[in-house]
Order: C-alpha cells, then structure tokens, then sequence
C-alpha cells in the first residue's frame, strides 16, 4: 500500500539527513584542526516502483540515501607561528609520514615536533619522511625518517687561500733589511686565519716588500715565529701580475696536528696600480669543529642544519606526494589519509617540482571549513529532517483514518 511506502521512504529521508547533520557536526567540530579538509554528504534516490509495472509516469521513488561523502581539498588559509617545524604546503601535495609499524600515511596537518631521538614527528608520532643526505649534505634519492644529527662537524684542514689586492706601484723600495718588527723595511702586510688537521687556529701573516721596479719579495710567518722568503711576484707594465701568483706557505706545528702543514696561497688576483696598497678579499677553505646551533627548512624543503663554526649543511629533504584521485583517499584519523585504488600510487618528489607545491616553514595551514556555508547546510539539513519527520506523521494519521473507517 502507498501509505506504507511512504512511510518507509520518509525513513530513508530521516536516516539520511541524520547521517548528513553528522558530515556537518564533524566539519565544525574539525574548525581548529590545522591541515583539516571539510567534507560534504552527496545523496542519490533509490530506485523507483512503477505502479503499473511500466516505465515513465507512473513511477513512485522509493527514497534516498547518502551515496557519498567527499571531501574538498581546497587550500586552506595560513597563518604565522614562528616555529621552524610547523611547516604548511602552498600547493597540492601531501606529507608523507611512517608509524612505528612501517604504515604509510598521508597528511596536510604541517604540525610537527622533534622527540627525544631528534626525530622529526607529527603529533600522533609518525615520522615525517624525505629524501636523505649524505655526510657532505647531498640530497640523495633515498627516502626515510628525518633525523636531526647532534652530532659534531669535524674540523677541516686548511689547504688552500686565495687573496685579492692591490700593491702600490708608487711604493718606495726599503732600504733597510727584511724584518718583521721594522715596519719600514716592508712596504705592505695582511695576516689571515687558516686551521690544522685538530681544527686548531694559527695566524698567517703575509709581507710584501718591493725590491724593484714591478718587483716584490714576500714573506711569511707562522704564529709569530720566524719569518720565511717566500717566492718573488713580478708585474708587467700594465700592472698584472706575470710570477709569483702560487705561494706555498709550510707550517711546522708542535700542537699535535698533522706537521709539516702545507697551504697553498693563491695571489693570482693581486695587481699592482697607483694606488694604496690594500685587500679586497681573502678567504681558506678549512674551519674549525662545530656542534649544531640551529636548524631551519627552506621552500624546497631542505632541513638545513647551521653549526657554531659557521658552517651549514643540509641533513634531509621533505618529501611530497600527490595523487591523480586525492578524493579516492581515506581518512584515518589523527589527520592521516590512507592510499587506496580509487586515489591511485602517490606520485613522489621535492617540492616546488611537479606541482607539488613548496613548504613554507613557520606556517600553519588551517581547516578549509567555511563556517557560513556549514550553518546554512545545517538549516538546510535540519529543514529537510523535520519535512521527512512531517511525512511520517501525516502517513500516520492516513492510517488512522483508514482504520477507523471499519467503525
């Protein structure tokens, strides 16, 4: 009998608005939830009863129910914390993440932190995946755990130096003899700071004295001990430099270091104009030992770690991911999507590649729920609930006046 039906298919209304009210709460519940995306219920009618076992207009709906609930990726707003590890994704791709069981996971919630073992986790404790470096901070194409190394950098010898200047062409050759605590028998000094093989400093100290026309001897001298001639320089007409432009600078060391110590200076870049004598620029490729003093990650998504002595390296590479269906993807809780067929293999990479997006540290992506539209779902919902509630009522009552005609 049609009362009947109708009755049940009010039901079918009822359970499906009821399930839709529940879509809604959990977006409005999920407003704060950094990395969240909102979520909307679909609906689809069941299938009809002909009354008259045909097609066409005699057709009677059965109903409907909630087919689907999908969820909208759509960036969410971002916003400043400060903190080096928040780190949200200005684009599509997705975290990976890996709990203690080896389970992949995928996720937009940036919110994570370093435990005890310097792991990088999020907030359920799964560790955040990328690319690893190697021990001279190479990204390489090997994905794991992002782990912060406490660990010191080693001194690194210095072998090389270069120097840029100028000697004064107009310079007046000394007459006295070569000493270095005669400031007159030398015309020009500079000193620089190279390291051992122990990551111990000494002061190199370098004097030129023109000895002629275009011509200049040069010495050196180790931590104040005793001064050595070093190789003549000689300049053509036009001031550039013709000999002299590799010097090789022997240290011998009583520290415990590798001894004899050997730098090679590299004045090729120096000149010999008319004017003051003087450096441009002089830099040695050794530095003493460091420990880590901070750790930063930039748009590609570099960890890079920064040490006392000045040094840098990078300790890892955040990997993305992003997926051909991401509304095939299922949600696990604790902000994690898990991989399914419907959402296709994760296609991996760096970011700012592929369209994957960059990482922006310090940042937070919020949820993407619209508060608006949630209320306005919400009454439009609630609405379709108390009609559906209506119709059961009023079958209701058909009934009761059906029975009451046998009175």
């Amino acid at each position: 009998m049609g009362i009947l039906t109708s009755m049940f298919t009010a039901v079918t209304g009822l359970s499906s608005y009821g399930n839709a009210m529940g879509v809604i709460g959990n977006n409005i519940a999920n407003i704060g939830t950094a990395g969240f995306k909102s979520s909307r219920a679909t609906f689809s009618d069941l299938i009809s009863a002909s009354l008259a076992g045909g097609s066409g207009g005699d057709q009677v709906g059965l109903g409907v129910y909630m087919n689907d609930v999908q969820t909208n990726f759509t960036q969410g707003s971002i916003t400043t914390t400060g903190n080096t590890f928040d780190l949200a994704i200005d684009g599509n791709g997705f975290y990976l993440v890996r709990n203690s069981s080896g389970a992949n996971f995928y996720t937009r919630a940036g919110q994570f932190k370093v435990d005890n073992l310097g792991q990088v986790i999020d907030s359920a404790g799964a560790l955040l995946q990328g690319y690893q470096a190697d021990a001279n901070g190479n990204i390489t194409s090997t994905i794991g755990g992002i782990t912060l190394s406490s660990s010191a950098v080693a001194p690194q010898t210095t072998a090389t130096a270069t120097i840029l200047g100028n000697l004064n062409a107009n310079a007046t050759a000394p007459t006295t003899a070569f000493s270095v605590t005669d400031t007159t028998s030398y015309n020009f000094s500079t000193g620089m700071t190279f390291y051992d093989s122990l990551g111990d400093s000494h002061q190199m100290q370098l004097y030129f004295r023109k000895t002629a026309a275009n011509a200049w001897g040069v010495y050196s001298q180790i931590d104040g001990g005793t001064a050595a001639a070093q190789t003549n320089m000689t300049f053509n007409a036009s001031g550039a430099l013709t000999a002299g432009g590799t010097q090789t600078v022997t240290a011998a060391l009583t520290n415990g270091a590798t001894t004899p110590q050997t730098v090679t200076v590299s004045l090729a870049g120096m000149t010999q104009f008319g004017s003051a004598s003087g450096i441009i620029s002089q830099t040695q490729n050794g530095f003493a030992s460091g420990t880590l003093d901070r750790i930063s990650v930039d748009k590609q998504g570099q960890v890079v770690a920064q040490f006392t002595n000045g040094q840098t390296r990078a300790l890892a590479q955040v990997v993305l991911n992003r997926f051909l269906n991401p509304d095939g993807l299922v949600s696990n809780g604790d902000n994690h999507f898990l991989e399914t067929i419907e959402s296709g293999a994760p296609l991996s990479g760096a970011p700012t590649t592929n369209g994957l997006g960059r990482v922006l540290s310090g940042t937070i992506e919020q949820s993407n729920v619209d508060l608006g539209k949630e209320f306005v779902d919400m009454i439009i919902t609630q609405r379709a609930f108390q009609a559906n509630s209506r119709a059961i009522t009023t079958s209701d009552e058909m009934l009761q006046e059906l029975v009451n005609l046998k009175r």
